[in-house]
């Protein structure tokens, strides 16, 4: 995938499957769909077979409500991939909506429950005409947070959204509550199962095999309207020279159908077609360019049509017939056979669609495909070269995952990747103890280096990570000490990396030796060209424009605020947690320019994206500025918060940049006058009505600027009622008192 702007999902899984020709129509199934849809939510669970997404897709091309399809795989059970395909389902149905959610997502280390699904449940109450949420093959979803997630948004979302979750069991939700209040439509196998007039449509329809009754009333009872296996039964009758043994022979127990038919379905095809169909089962969704480069044809065009035609089990993803992909059981057979017949050919399929996918900028597929062929090297290349590209695109969970899939050997022979890893992990806010185990990978293996240029690099680079590791704990004289080591550790003939002087200027910024800090950070600037380690001259960018700002100088301040900005939009970083100085130093000049209420908007969005990075250094010194700006707009209650805020992230250490902004803000806060009181409205639940207003949107993403206007109520109060909420919860923060309602079930 090119570097570049935001999650890019694969479209032919947000299509609605195109519906065959010549299948059966099920108006009372779908007219019981319909009907259900007044409800919350619908669940279809049912085993593989049952025509679940093919009723789907018949019930979208029939209702009025419009219709956001996710055609969920393996490799969605991750929560920002997971909510990403969802966001972007949603958004593309309802082109009306803000892309507030999608935007938040893109920040690594987003906290999905508490910025992002809050504002799509928001986003979603300003639909202009009903909505269906179709998540498909729900099944293959096991991640807790996941399920977490699709639990909040049926118990809270509006009138105009209906979610249906679709796949071979019931979801493991806390169902029991929708179902007591009669807001849960289920359709399960029995009324998927094909009724005798349909059996007679579908073999003497459909297929056209003239059964007569009593036929058809067997096959009916023996495959118990299973419509796989009627299926696939049709395909054998309409080969074989014996229907009265076939049909005497068939199985009763559909467990075996399966089995009992691959033979009788494999064996009448022409071996070609019959190569064509295990060698392509390798790949999850098919088109012709991609089937001729795996198999080394070029007739893929012309068999996929005519599998389409046979009804091999074959679904057509786009009107135009240019991707295609199998039945998940009939893949699941294709595979077991190929891995049978013809085992040796597997890592070459795999090999040859990975390539493919290479030629086209394709990571995912490169990637998964290199890992599925055991091409370490191929993988370990790639992400070699892609793994800040894929960090800065807000892909740094796949990153991790495909590093960790790679065996120890490998990384050992590319102990970059255990430095990218550790280094992926720590910009994501990941503890020390994820961190060091890959530290100690790159130290071994640095150990073991013949060459002295590759010593020097790896320990280099262990030494730059281990300094941002001790300037995200506060211990800044450390952090500048190991960022020298970094640069001391190159040979003396060696020139500077680039690298090596920008981590140095980031650890002497926060020591307030900042005019070395400044000319490392132009000279990093003048060195690294746009385009490349944008991630990193943002933030270079933004610390000039800190310090600019901090000496009056604004013009030059705005100059580099507005370049940096340019970059984080161009690259969809607005929502990445080193995107946060940028918004810090935007703050400083609004309020320079007495934008109060400007300053403090981009201090609050400058203040989550620091708590996101989990680096204490950064938080503290946004949310002193964040103080600040409270301070500047009457609301001194809030300014303490943020001070208490700041102090408890630095924990007792000194961090000599912003020891003066404590002493500053905490006179500025001594002599501001108080908030104005107001009157108790206690609650059943120990919260004031205005309280309990404030409550309900904390978890919704909406700055406290931002809930004071939809309550038209005072800045001050909000903040006043805030603080309370937080001291009768216990909390220090808004995300626990938001954690803590939650468990309490007051919101």
């Amino acid at each position: 995938m090119p570097a570049g702007r935001e999650f890019v999902a694969v479209a032919t899984k947000l299509l609605i499957p195109e519906r065959r020709s010549g299948l059966v129509e099920r108006p009372a199934l779908i007219g019981a769909l319909e009907a259900g849809r007044t409800r919350r939510a619908t669940v279809v669970a049912a085993p593989t077979g049952f025509g679940k997404t093919s009723a789907l897709a018949e019930w979208a091309a029939a209702s009025p409500a419009r219709f956001a399809w996710v055609s969920l795989d393996d490799g969605d059970d991750d929560p920002m991939r997971f909510w990403s395909y969802v966001v972007t389902a949603v958004e593309g149905t309802a082109p009306e909506l803000p892309d507030t959610a999608a935007r938040r997502l893109r920040g690594p280390g987003v906290s999905i429950a508490d910025e992002v699904l809050p504002v799509l449940v928001n986003e979603l109450t300003t639909l202009a005409q009903p909505l269906v949420l179709v998540l498909d093959d729900y099944h293959v979803i096991d991640e807790e947070e996941i399920h977490a997630g699709v639990q909040y948004l049926l118990e809270r979302l509006g009138p105009d959204v209906h979610v249906v979750l679709s796949g071979q069991i019931v979801p493991p939700l806390r169902l029991g509550r929708l179902r007591a209040r009669g807001e849960l439509n289920e359709c399960r196998a029995e009324m998927l199962r094909f009724s005798e007039a349909e059996v007679a449509e579908l073999l003497n329809g459909a297929h056209g095999l003239r059964l007569a009754p009593d036929e058809l009333s067997a096959l009916h009872q023996r495959t118990e309207g299973w419509v796989a296996g009627l299926n696939l039964v049709a395909l054998s009758l309409r080969e074989t020279d014996d229907r009265a043994a076939f049909l005497a022979g068939l199985p009763v127990d559909d467990r075996f159908l399966v089995d009992y038919l691959w033979d009788e379905v494999a064996a009448q095809q022409p071996p070609d077609t019959r190569e064509f169909l295990m060698r392509t089962a390798v790949l999850e969704r098919l088109s012709s360019e991609l089937c001729d480069a795996v198999l080394e044809r070029r007739d893929s065009a012309e068999m996929l049509l005519a599998l389409e035609r046979s009804n091999l089990f074959v679904i057509p993803l786009d009107a135009g017939r240019r991707w295609f992909r199998y039945h998940s059981l009939f893949r699941a057979m294709l595979l077991r056979q190929l891995e049978r017949y013809a085992p040796e050919t597997v890592a070459d399929l795999h090999r040859r669609a990975g390539a493919w996918f290479a030629d086209r900028g394709d990571l995912r597929g490169t990637i998964e495909h290199a890992i599925s062929a055991g091409d370490w090297r191929t993988a370990a290349d790639t992400l070699r070269s892609s793994w800040l590209a894929l960090y800065s695109d807000g892909k740094a969970n796949d990153a991790i995952g495909w590093i960790d899939r790679l065996p120890a050997a490998t990384i050992a022979e590319y102990p970059d990747l255990a430095l990218a890893r550790g280094g992926v992990s720590r910009a994501m806010g990941r503890s020390v103890e994820e961190v060091e185990p890959w530290l100690e990978r790159v130290e071994q293996a640095a150990r073991e280096a013949a060459d002295e240029h590759e010593r020097a690099e790896l320990t280099a680079g262990v030494a730059r990570l281990r300094s941002m590791l001790r300037l995200g704990q506060c211990d800044v004289g450390e952090a500048v000490r190991m960022a020298r080591a970094a640069v001391a550790l190159r040979p003396p003939d060696s020139p500077e990396v680039p690298s090596d002087s920008y981590f140095l200027a980031v650890a002497l910024f926060w020591t307030g030796v900042t005019r070395e800090a400044e000319t490392r950070l132009r000279d990093y600037l003048d060195t690294v060209a746009p385009g490349e380690m944008d991630v990193r001259r943002v933030y270079a960018m933004a610390l000039l424009a800190v310090a600019h700002a901090a000496r009056g100088e604004i013009e030059a301040a705005q100059r580099l605020v507005d370049e940096a900005r340019s970059t984080i939009e161009a690259r969809g970083q607005t929502e990445h947690p080193p995107s946060e100085l940028t918004y810090v130093a935007l703050g400083i000049i609004l309020l320079a320019r007495d934008d109060v209420e400007g300053a403090e908007d981009e201090l609050e969005h400058a203040a989550t994206l620091a708590r996101r990075g989990a680096d204490r250094v950064e938080i503290a010194h946004a949310m002193l500025w964040l103080g600040r700006s409270r301070v500047r707009a009457g609301d001194a209650a809030g300014a303490a918060d943020a001070l208490d805020a700041a102090r408890a992230a630095l924990g007792g250490a000194i961090v000599p940049l912003l020891a003066t902004p404590i002493d500053a803000l905490e006179r500025e806060i001594r002599a501001a006058p108080e908030a104005p009181a107001t009157a108790p409205d206690a609650g059943s639940d120990g919260f004031s009505a205005a309280e309990q207003q404030v409550l309900d949107l904390l978890p919704s993403g909406l700055t406290y600027r931002e809930i004071a206007g939809r309550l038209e109520l005072p800045l001050p109060h909000v903040r006043s009622h805030s603080r309370r909420i937080r001291d009768k919860l216990g909390a220090t923060t808004r995300g626990e008192a938001v954690t803590a309602a939650r468990r309490l079930d007051l919101i």
